[in-house]
């Protein structure tokens, strides 16, 4: 059973997951994540004593989410070879449709901030060693990797992003390659 505290630090990082995706990280403030959360103040500062505090727990929340879908198509794929290659193009696919540009948002603030960075480096570390022991060749694997998070990039940043016929065909090339 959750700890009510554990239960109020996940409703202020959903909400302040919702406040970004409604309008941006230059309006997040401590006191817009609170009235959004339906909490006091003080409330949301027990846990997040300042704003540098809320942005490294939204890091992690957003991480974790994304490992753990990762790990669960993983988990689901009844193929073993190359199922975890498979659960890095799922996993960034769902990603990419639903909180994308929160992600760039933190990726962009990492920039700023060496603990953020270091943080989203590390957990994403683990899923590229599960890749490159995925029973399929290392380089195919990471080659996979690195144009998933440049179909993220295109998308999200609109750099000649490509029509959804050709993203599928892409999509569907790279699973191929898995096996």
């Amino acid at each position: 059973m959750e700890s009510k505290a554990k239960i109020k630090r996940d409703l202020i990082l959903k909400s302040a997951t919702e406040f970004v995706i409604e309008h941006d990280f230059n309006a997040l403030t401590l006191d817009a994540v609170a009235k959004h959360a339906g909490i006091s103040k003080g409330g949301l500062l027990y846990h997040f004593p300042n704003k540098e505090a809320l942005f490294l727990g939204l890091a992690e929340h957003i991480i974790e989410d994304f490992m753990q879908r990762f790990n669960e198509f993983a988990q689901q794929d009844t193929f073993e070879q190359g199922k975890y290659t498979r659960a890095l193009i799922d996993a960034s696919i769902c990603d990419l449709n639903e909180n994308g540009e929160l992600n760039i948002g933190l990726y962009a603030a990492s920039a700023l901030n060496p603990v953020l960075a270091e943080s989203i480096s590390n957990s994403y570390q683990d899923a590229q060693n599960k890749i490159e022991q995925d029973g399929i060749d290392p380089i195919t694997a990471t080659i996979i990797r690195l144009a998933m998070d440049g179909l993220y990039y295109s998308e999200l940043f609109n750099i000649a992003p490509i029509d959804d016929e050709l993203r599928k065909g892409v999509i569907d090339r790279l699973v191929d390659m898995t096996k």
